[in-house]
């Protein structure tokens, strides 16, 4: 009996030593700001979008406080019904425009929103910038939430954020790896719409009970938010990627030459014409602002030439010219940012990407990159023909 319970004893102080140290590191972990949150949740017609009511640290590059709003989205909260004498734009995006990175402030929509709020002619009106950027979110999912969720606000303007670095791969199934989302097909000219993932397995286990218990409890404890990173950290891509920095591609840079890619840039023009005849359908005005990617806006001239020499193309402007010319035949403005940002960068010396805790001149934009890139977008269309009549 006395072996027993001498046993009994060492096996309780074993586990109130393992408990004291798992807290120990916990408490360093939240101490050290570090932090892995699973802010997502499945959505029957984007795929996956943020949790209503979401809140947490994000610390994985750059440093901001996130909270979500009860509609699901990185933004305070906007009735449904658009107040009186108000200006509303509708934000469509990716990461970038998620913006997980800055504080909510410092995100280019609501430099926007400040911008135009302070301009001569919206005196006595007022803006509303509401964003509906989801982070992995291709131009496919950015026309269903059009559909489904923006369009119900009423905007004046719809501005899609578009990142040619991976959003044109987004829209192919044949070229992205994660298929747990909307595509559309193309068939005879007409945009299909490819739901499949509504019954793919990692949909159907991410809406179960079980899923989201486990998900409650790694938003809840950091030690499990690190290992959680560890486990799903993704293995190196290879074909079209970059060699300048993870999840992006460098393909996009040149005149498409194989099937996959052609399909890509034909599926994604498709989805960005109909994303203005819907807009235009609903009395709004669609424009398209083109995000940059790092290396278009890097300051050291050398490595840009580098790239450029290396994917055999003149210089890094094919995305934004195949927009432009889309918008032109097709009657809608188009924001190319990345000359105007890149010569802040140059003239200034700064990189509009990146963060103290990553490598600066890579991933997204920084509180720099934001407040110039809202800047800029407001004072392009502030600076179009059409914007009068868009006013209300």
């Amino acid at each position: 009996m006395r072996r027993r319970q001498l046993i009994v004893a060492r096996m309780l102080l074993v586990c109130c030593g393992l408990a004291v140290g798992l807290g120990l590191c916990e408490l360093a972990l939240r101490l050290s700001g570090i932090a892995y949150p699973l802010p997502y949740t499945p959505d029957v017609h984007v795929g996956s979008r943020l949790q209503p009511g979401f809140q947490a640290w994000f610390t994985k590059e750059g440093r901001a406080y996130v909270r979500v709003n009860q509609a699901g989205f990185r933004d305070r909260h906007h009735r449904l019904e658009k107040p009186p004498a108000t200006l509303r734009i509708a934000v469509l995006g990716d990461s970038f425009a998620e913006a997980v990175q800055v504080s909510q402030d410092e995100t280019f929509w609501s430099v926007l929103e400040r911008t135009l709020a302070g301009a001569p002619e919206l005196a006595g009106r007022q803006v509303e910038v509401l964003n509906f950027g989801i982070s992995g979110h291709g131009t496919a999912q950015q026309l269903q939430m059009l559909r489904h969720y923006a369009l119900a606000y009423r905007p004046d303007i719809v501005l899609l954020a578009f990142f040619a670095g991976n959003d044109v791969r987004n829209n192919c199934r044949e070229l992205e790896p994660d298929d747990v989302r909307p595509f559309f097909l193309l068939n005879d000219g007409q945009l299909v719409l490819d739901d499949r993932f509504l019954t793919h397995p990692a949909f159907v286990k991410a809406n179960a009970a079980a899923t989201r218990r486990k998900v409650a409890a790694i938003n809840a404890c950091r030690l499990l938010q690190l290992a959680n990173e560890w486990k799903n950290r993704p293995p190196p891509r290879g074909g079209g990627t970059s060699y300048f920095e993870p999840g992006v591609d460098d393909l996009v840079f040149a005149v498409p030459q194989d099937s996959a890619w052609r399909n890509a840039w034909e599926v994604t023009d498709a989805l960005v014409i109909e994303l203005n005849r819907e807009t235009r359908r609903r009395g709004a005005r669609f424009v398209v602002a083109t995000v940059t990617q790092a290396v278009q806006v890097h300051p050291d001239e050398r490595l840009r030439e580098a790239f450029a020499a290396q994917l055999g193309v003149p210089d890094l402007r094919y995305p934004e010219q195949r927009l432009a010319a889309l918008g032109q035949t097709h009657d809608f403005q188009v924001i190319p940012l990345a000359d105007a940002m890149l010569r802040q960068a140059v003239s200034r010396d700064t990189f509009l990407h990146g963060f103290n805790n990553t490598q600066p001149g890579t991933g997204h934009w920084n509180a720099a990159g934001h407040r110039l890139a809202g800047t800029l977008i407001a004072e392009s269309l502030r600076g179009d023909p059409s914007w009068e009549q868009t006013l209300p």
